[in-house]
């Protein structure tokens, strides 16, 4: 089956989550758990969501690997076959609190490299779509590449952890452009970045279901992508990132090497 021919398939279930995400919103008996904090949290529909994807994967690939936020791990150990990386909700905190801001992110990976990804953005029902090969699409709109230009035009998005632990580095960064966006999911965040709306995303460290959509996507479009030290992002540990056109990363990434 081709990239497309996949992409094509895994949106229907991207579809078909997003409608179980919007129509769970008005059920008021929700179950929410704290997972290492009370701003850590899984709800029902976490594992919901999650379960479906991995149904949907298991009925039509057997064969591939599945690496879910939510507690589905195959065995491993590194990235060769073709791997499919799931975060059912980008953003509970937000979904749980303010019932918007949150993302369901679903990504297939074949030998290390992305090869099909989704990021929909439930609430204003945008889905976000990359094929290796073919683009990146906002539902039936392919996105433009971003023009390369300085962190100084434009604005900045960090995680809300850069802001209460690593003030200076911030500050510094802030300084540096027009202004700063919190959303408070990482997938979001990451559409700004791919849709211009923010020149760069920096954060601390993330897991693969955080980052691994949007890597595939900023990949496709020709962004960079790297650790804050400008190394290559490694799926299988945690990873502070910058995404951002070429010359704004080069400029981010030379502030943390000066550290």
């Amino acid at each position: 089956m081709t990239y497309g021919a996949i992409a094509e398939l895994a949106k229907q279930w991207v579809e078909e989550a997003g409608d179980l995400l919007r129509e769970s919103l008005s059920n008021q008996s929700l179950k929410i758990e704290e997972k290492t904090n009370a701003s850590d949290l899984v709800t029902e529909m976490d594992r919901s969501i999650e379960a479906f994807f991995v149904e949907k994967i298991r009925e039509h690939f057997p064969h591939h690997k599945i690496f879910g936020e939510e507690g589905t791990y195959d065995d491993i150990t590194d990235m060769s076959g073709f791997i499919w990386i799931i975060d059912p909700i980008d953003g509970t905190l937000n979904y749980v609190k303010q019932k918007s801001n949150f993302c369901s992110m679903i990504a297939l990976f074949e030998d290390g490299e992305g090869v099909v990804s989704f990021i929909n953005d439930v609430i204003n029902n945008d889905i976000y779509m990359g094929v290796k090969g073919h683009g990146v699409f906002r539902n039936d709109d392919q996105l433009k590449p971003i023009p390369d230009h300085s962190i100084n035009e434009g604005l900045i998005a960090i995680s809300t952890k850069m802001v209460t632990k690593e003030t200076a580095i911030t500050q510094e960064l802030v300084n540096d452009t027009l202004g700063v966006r919190l959303i408070g999911s990482a997938g979001l965040e990451m559409i700004q970045v791919l849709t211009n709306r923010v020149s760069a995303y920096v954060t601390n460290e993330l897991n693969a279901w955080d980052i691994a959509q949007g890597y595939m996507m900023a990949t496709e479009l020709g962004l960079s992508f790297t650790t804050r030290e400008g190394k290559a992002v490694n799926l299988l540990t945690k990873n502070p990132i910058v995404v951002a056109n070429p010359k704004a990363h080069q400029e981010i990434i030379s502030k943390f090497m000066k550290e």
